[in-house]
């Protein structure tokens, strides 16, 4: 019930490129796993950030098996040469000690204190398949519904029927700051980055338990369509 979140450190011109950073897990993918090509919800996603001189790849996984097969073959990376689009040397891979790095479990999520409100950074485009468009607003049912599909395909646990009602019906926003930027996709594509507060009214404990489990789930599951290729990237603050 292990979830992972491993970092790789890179040396080389420019950021990684969403179609590279893709091509190369998927790569990894068809030696170790190919039958997750065939599953309906990806059981992992992907991420890049930093700046010139000081990228950096991220590749997290929802299910142990996964992460027992994978992780060895990303370890074996540091000092390795990848393609991510251009070149770039893996300095070292990080478990720890980087902000997007970071191991836990599935009953872990649901052991910090439960809370009415839930505070999501969204750190890369994030936006939502709606009617057969990408769709760039964070609304809270499309963001909960996200996070729910995916914690119960690779989770031991389902929410009670109660549970997800409150959830997607009565949660809100309290408060939303920041702007949509371009996002590289088959097509236009815009998504949401910045900070939203949502809030549960009248949750009770298990309610408030739920949404906040869902908060530390969002660092490693990303939220929306296209986390594969490094969009959704989001954590609770």
């Amino acid at each position: 019930m292990v979830l992972a979140a491993l970092v790789l450190a890179l040396e080389g011109e420019g950021l990684p490129e969403p179609s590279g950073l893709r091509g190369f897990f998927y790569g990894l993918l068809r030696e170790v796993a190919p039958e997750v090509h065939d599953q309906g919800e990806n059981p992992f996603a992907l991420g890049f950030g930093g700046r010139e001189g000081a990228a950096w790849a991220r590749v997290s996984l929802l299910k142990e098996e996964l992460y027992a097969r994978l992780a060895p073959r990303l370890f074996a990376l540091e000092g390795a040469e990848v393609r991510l689009g251009s070149p770039f040397r893996v300095r070292a891979v990080l478990q720890e000690g980087h902000p997007w790095a970071g191991v836990s479990t599935y009953p872990r999520l649901f052991q910090g204190p439960p809370s009415r409100d839930l505070a999501l950074r969204f750190a890369s485009p994030t936006f939502f398949r709606k009617k057969g468009v990408h769709y760039p607003l964070p609304e809270p049912r499309l963001v909960l519904e996200s996070l729910l599909r995916r914690l119960e395909a690779f989770g031991p646990l389902k929410a009670p029927e109660g549970v997800r009602e409150a959830l997607l019906e009565r949660t809100t926003v309290r408060s939303l700051e920041g702007r949509t930027l371009p996002a590289r996709t088959e097509v236009d594509t815009a998504g949401f980055v910045g900070r939203v507060v949502y809030h549960l009214p009248k949750a009770t404990e298990e309610e408030a338990l739920w949404l906040s489990a869902l908060g530390r789930f969002a660092f490693f599951s990303g939220v929306g369509a296209k986390t594969s290729l490094g969009y959704g990237r989001a954590r609770a603050e």
